[in-house]
């Protein structure tokens, strides 16, 4: 009887080993489409122009997030600006590379009207680089690459290898750390 038991959990792993091989290849192809994705934004030119710029935080050098502005930053680039221990207030809506809806903070109403508050050391790496790169009243499209999201995790309904793409807007900075 004792024998049986050390066997059983051997058999499940072999069983989940299994199934997770003939899971793979479905991911293969969107970690992909995902992967090229990025690419072709990072390459975009809008009139001889990058239309996203890459920021790479100096403490995290392997990862990476695209910023398209659409405000005018010299309007905004002397309001405050959050460190990684700071309180924001954002909106946002987000999606994946085919426009498939993902979330976004219109139902939150703790914090204000759609409001979304967290210190930026919070999240996934991606949205922690965002936020210490905008100043208030800053609005963007986020192209956040698997790497600095979820990687290989799922998180639902977010998949894996997801590119994250957020529209968001900085509203403000209740909290400022030093």
């Amino acid at each position: 009887m004792k024998k049986s038991l050390y066997f059983l959990p051997l058999i499940a792993l072999v069983f989940t080993g299994c199934l997770s091989e003939d899971e793979e290849p479905d991911y293969v192809e969107w970690k992909k489409q995902n992967e090229e994705y990025v690419t072709k934004m990072e390459e975009l030119t809008e009139n001889g122009e990058k239309v996203y710029t890459k920021v790479v935080p100096e403490w995290a050098p392997n990862d990476f997030v695209l910023i398209k502005w659409h405000n005018d930053r010299s309007l905004t680039e002397k309001n405050l600006k959050p460190l990684s221990n700071s309180t924001v207030n954002i909106k946002y809506e987000m999606e994946d590379i085919n426009g498939k809806y993902l979330g976004d903070s219109y139902s939150m109403t703790q914090y204000g009207d759609s409001i979304y508050q967290s210190m930026p050391n919070e999240n996934i790496i991606g949205m922690w680089v965002a936020m210490t790169s905008l100043h208030v009243g800053d609005s963007v499209t986020l192209v956040i690459p698997a790497g600095s999201a979820y990687g290989s995790a799922s998180r639902s309904p977010i998949e894996p290898f997801s590119t994250l793409i957020y529209h968001m807007k900085m509203k403000g900075v209740p909290k400022y750390e030093k």
